[in-house]
């Protein structure tokens, strides 16, 4: 690899959630150890944990390794954008920093694929799969909806080229992410979207973003959150978010115009089609059919807000 130890970090927020990382952080610890083995070089790692809730509820369990390597810090400014930007200063000296989320197991080889990937696709940024695991039977509704299959199928190759990317499952060269000067914007802070607005960011800069397929973690679902109340809610908010990152995204002026435009016609007709496939479903006695309607009606609301410059915001307290 490199002559002198490269810094290598792993990023998580959390907020009132300790017991997540009673599994988290040995297994980020475990990935580590894979990567000396793999790569037998000299290497410098850190799990850098980000507590957004200033009372510090998450220290106690953050720091029950005893490892030196964990750093547990508070970020008391709420948001999640808050969070991921003083993870990356915390970061700021490394070589390579992946963010987590809270709630996610990284699958064996996770980090030493990544590194893999972005080694021999040279690339300024990496993201891979997340799988979704529930702790019980799934709500009929759910399953029927589809609702956790996740935006990169099982036919995205390893090194395909990417242009949005999520930070549940995303490495960054940090040389590079200092040369483009893009952090994470506080206009998502509270409605979610600041990581695809980010790597969007990075994307229109001219980083190199490739998929890693082999790279998965798991995705711990609890059953609080696998039922169709939730699942529409979190549909809403995702497409709001999608549609407000496709717009600002875009360049002040007409082509913002434009790209709002587009975004309410795709919420409009997404209402209508959800609406006739909702009606289909319930005459036919389709759960399939009614959950997907169900779903494309209110992805549609959420873009059609989105393009009114109203924001879902999932995340405040």
């Amino acid at each position: 690899m490199t002559e002198r130890a490269r810094s290598i970090a792993v990023a998580l927020a959390t907020y009132h959630r300790p017991a997540n990382l009673v599994r988290l952080v040995p297994s980020i610890l475990e990935q580590f150890d894979d990567v000396a083995r793999t790569f037998e070089e000299r290497a410098e790692f850190r799990v850098i944990i980000v507590d957004n809730d200033p009372q510090g509820s998450g220290r106690e369990t953050a720091l029950a390794t005893g490892d030196s390597r964990v750093t547990y810090v508070i970020e008391s400014s709420p948001g999640v954008t808050s969070a991921r930007n003083r993870a990356l200063r915390e970061a700021g000296d490394c070589d390579f920093l992946v963010f987590i989320d809270d709630d996610e197991i990284p699958q064996d080889g996770w980090l030493v694929n990544l590194l893999t990937a972005q080694k021999r696709y040279r690339a300024d940024v990496v993201s891979g799969p997340v799988h979704s695991v529930f702790e019980g039977p799934l709500d009929p509704w759910v399953e029927a909806s589809d609702a956790y299959l996740r935006a990169h199928r099982a036919d995205t190759k390893t090194g395909e080229p990417i242009k949005r990317a999520a930070t549940n499952n995303l490495l960054l060269d940090m040389r590079r992410l200092r040369e483009f000067g893009v952090t994470f914007d506080e206009r998502f802070g509270l409605t979610g979207g600041e990581d695809s607005f980010f790597t969007g960011q990075l994307h229109q800069a001219g980083a190199k973003m490739v998929w890693c397929a082999e790279a998965v973690v798991d995705d711990l679902v609890p059953l609080s959150r696998a039922n169709r109340d939730y699942n529409l809610r979190r549909r809403y908010s995702l497409s709001n978010a999608s549609g407000r990152v496709d717009i600002l995204l875009a360049s002040r002026g007409l082509p913002r115009v434009r790209r709002r435009v587009v975004c309410a016609a795709r919420g409009v007709g997404q209402i209508l089609y959800g609406a006739a496939l909702t009606a289909s479903g319930v005459v036919g006695r389709s759960l399939k059919r009614r959950a997907y309607g169900e779903r494309f009606v209110v992805g549609g609301a959420g873009a059609l807000a989105a393009s009114l410059a109203v924001a879902a915001e999932p995340y405040r307290r």
